[in-house]
């Protein structure tokens, strides 16, 4: 598959994603929904795993233009986030929530992108969690690839890479637990949803939809 058709399905879904991502948060000035427990509040604020919560956009980018070589993973991958930008911002506007964050002082770089990060993002649009959505759609992506089977570090690298961001919205304060509960749920929810879709786009703008997986490596 030529790497610019898979820039520009990248492009489409960060542009829709972010661009309705980023209007919602404008638009929707009222909390309404306090997922706030006993349990969120345990959690220790740890501004280092800033650098695993902004690891995701250059993840996807990676993943997708150079370790996705089939194009029907491929396909599948970019339908289930479509799937879930959808998703995620019809929750935003039916639950809107926003997290209460705490005010620190910021003595190291870690605290000041977190901080910078709270200066760009404000704290609603948290049910359920973008970051933990696609964080999972990636690691399963991974975990069907022709890649992740001739190299199966990759499962266990990409599995804790997820956990790894799930967590890092945890402890920076971006976002309650149900959030990514959900977020992980959606991801897989989204990922076999997509298959007919899937199988039905191919039908459409390829003449081997039906061919086996193994085909579709070297595109």
């Amino acid at each position: 598959m030529p790497q610019a058709t898979k820039l520009r399905y990248i492009l489409v879904m960060m542009v829709l994603y972010l661009g309705g991502y980023i209007w919602i948060q404008a638009a929707i000035t009222t909390h309404k929904f306090d997922f706030l427990t006993t349990y969120d509040m345990a959690i220790p604020f740890m501004p280092q795993f800033v650098w695993i919560y902004h690891s995701i956009l250059p993840a996807i980018l990676i993943t997708m233009m150079l370790l996705v070589h089939s194009r029907q993973l491929f396909y599948n991958t970019f339908w289930a986030a479509m799937i879930a930008t959808i998703i995620l911002n019809v929750s935003y506007v039916a639950f809107p929530s926003f997290y209460p964050r705490e005010v620190f002082e910021v003595a190291t770089l870690s605290e000041a992108i977190v901080e910078w990060t709270r200066q760009i993002d404000a704290s609603n649009n948290t049910f359920p969690s973008g970051h933990v959505t696609f964080s999972w759609l990636l690691c399963l992506g991974m975990w069907n690839s022709i890649t992740a089977v001739k190299h199966s570090y990759l499962r266990r690298l990409y599995l804790l890479w997820a956990i790894g961001v799930s967590l890092s919205t945890l402890v920076l304060k971006q976002h309650y637990i149900v959030d990514v509960v959900s977020g992980a749920l959606l991801a897989a929810a989204c990922f076999y949803l997509a298959k007919p879709i899937t199988s039905l786009y191919m039908k459409l703008v390829t003449s081997d939809a039906d061919a086996p997986l193994k085909r579709t490596v070297s595109e």
